[in-house]
């Protein structure tokens, strides 16, 4: 059975050509553009990994929903891969041997991957 991936970004030209890589990787893909229609979509489905955009509405939504989801028993195992150009826009970096505990991401990376970059990463994720 495909494992199923929520992809959460408010870029939607990133949504198409992502969840077509994810597609093509043999992933159902459920998508949202934003914070509230992710939160909702936690809450009503079941994922077996979560690919979150880290700025969005709040140069912190990422973060909000990364939360969510670690706060839930249903949803906190779900790996949760973190793809943002929050470097880019900001200057600031992540480092997530240092920052994983209280960034609550399994995995993190700047925008954009190569769809074989990011198909492994998934798949390391996924421990397939």
């Amino acid at each position: 059975m495909a494992k199923k991936i929520l992809l959460i970004d408010d870029d939607p030209d990133f949504i198409e050509i992502n969840k077509t890589i994810l597609e093509s990787g043999g992933y159902v893909t459920d998508t949202a553009g934003s914070s509230a229609e992710a939160l909702a979509k936690i809450r009503a489905n079941e994922y077996d990994l979560v690919i979150i955009d880290l700025i969005m509405e709040e140069l912190d939504s990422g973060f909000t929903i990364a939360y969510n989801i670690r706060d839930s028993a249903r949803t906190r195992d779900w790996p949760i891969l973190m793809l943002t150009s929050v470097q880019e826009k900001t200057g600031f970096s992540f480092d997530l041997a240092k920052d994983q505990a209280w960034m609550k991401v399994d995995d993190f990376a700047a925008k954009p991957l190569r769809p074989a970059e990011l198909l492994q990463r998934i798949a390391a994720l996924l421990r397939e």
